[in-house]
């Protein structure tokens, strides 16, 4: 019999948090569950710690590959998966006891394609509960329009905070990329989910703790990160090509290229980059043929936070070394502020 739910973590390298991500998802009040372990070629004792749980519940399943990236690591996980419904988890995170019972029960009442819960953004010395603030409520795509659904943000970016259907998935060969051309693939893969929803519904309790660890993914420098985030925007021009409303989805591009181009540029801030970086990235990015639309559209946007909309206007006008002082400043504040426990840059 397929189980209810069919949740996918890749696997590399994470001897030190394994257990607790296992051990999370073991203690799920949804029992009707299968846990799909893509051990990507890991070279510490992940591979022991998985053989050592699969032995224990006869939910695990392991598969083992050579080293593909995350992106294929989650693939792996999707050919095999045969529940009704999909999440992710990454094996450095934890989930609560309740996030696939209340995300289940919650998609089935409602029939919605996707069901999303808050989360806990998780440091070592500290925690940001309910990092989201999302409101109980359950949306129709077409009521709302694709585009306000996508870029009003609250429950519409990050993956590992929600089920899926799988029937969409299958139906539509949806994938994540594997070859390394995009760095946000998880963006990327729910931009494509999004055409094919109908139905989004969440819930306002924070039941996954996202792990803030140095060192991961996330936090390490990437020299082709802009470029890979420019692929990212073409990846969706080119999926939504066939969507019938054109105008939308130049809103969307133009949200999509100016989430893109600041995440680059605060990515080069994290990791100490120069003045003269954040300029030259900002003009690569300007010849782009959406920027200058893109960077008008966020700086009259009133529901957009102000201080984004200062980096935009800076740069819709070509300004870019003064962007780029405008962000750093900006950016030394936030972190100021976020060390003294108040508010940081918006999730």
């Amino acid at each position: 019999m397929k189980p209810a739910v069919s949740i996918i973590v890749p696997v590399y390298n994470v001897e030190s948090y394994l257990s607790r991500c296992l051990d999370s998802l073991l203690g799920q009040t949804l029992s009707d569950i299968e846990i799909i372990l893509v051990d990507d070629g890991s070279t510490d004792r992940s591979a022991d710690i998985l053989a050592r749980y699969a032995e224990a519940d006869e939910r695990i399943r392991v598969i083992r590959q050579p080293n593909q990236g995350q992106g294929g690591a989650r693939n792996t996980g999707l050919d095999a998966a045969s529940g009704a419904y999909v999440g992710f988890v990454d094996a450095d995170d934890w989930v609560e006891p309740a996030m696939f019972d209340t995300l289940y029960r919650r998609a089935l009442a409602t029939d919605a394609d996707i069901s999303a819960c808050d989360y806990n953004l998780v440091y070592d010395r500290r925690v940001v509960p309910h990092a989201l603030g999302l409101t109980d409520g359950t949306v129709s795509i077409a009521a709302c329009g694709i585009d306000r659904y996508w870029l009003d943000k609250k429950f519409s970016v990050v993956l590992w905070n929600k089920l899926y259907k799988r029937s969409i998935i299958a139906e539509h060969d949806i994938r994540f990329d594997a070859h390394g051309e995009v760095f946000s693939e998880d963006v990327l893969f729910n931009l494509f989910y999004l055409l094919h929803t109908r139905v989004v519904t969440a819930v306002p309790a924070a039941l996954y703790n996202y792990y803030q660890r140095e060192g991961s993914l996330m936090h390490s420098f990437k020299p082709d990160y802009l470029q890979k985030e420019l692929t990212l925007v073409e990846k969706f021009r080119i999926y939504y090509e066939a969507y019938e409303d054109q105008e939308k989805t130049d809103k969307m591009t133009a949200g999509l290229l100016f989430d893109r181009v600041l995440d680059n540029s605060l990515h080069n801030l994290e990791n100490r980059s120069g003045l003269g970086k954040l300029r030259d990235d900002l003009k690569q990015a300007s010849r782009h043929a959406f920027f200058y639309d893109s960077m008008r559209r966020i700086a009259g946007d009133p529901g957009t936070w102000l201080p984004l909309r200062g980096f935009a206007l800076l740069n819709s006008r070509g300004l870019f070394v003064l962007s780029g002082i405008y962000l750093k400043a900006y950016h030394a504040a936030t972190r100021l502020k976020k060390r003294l426990g108040g508010p940081g840059l918006p999730a």
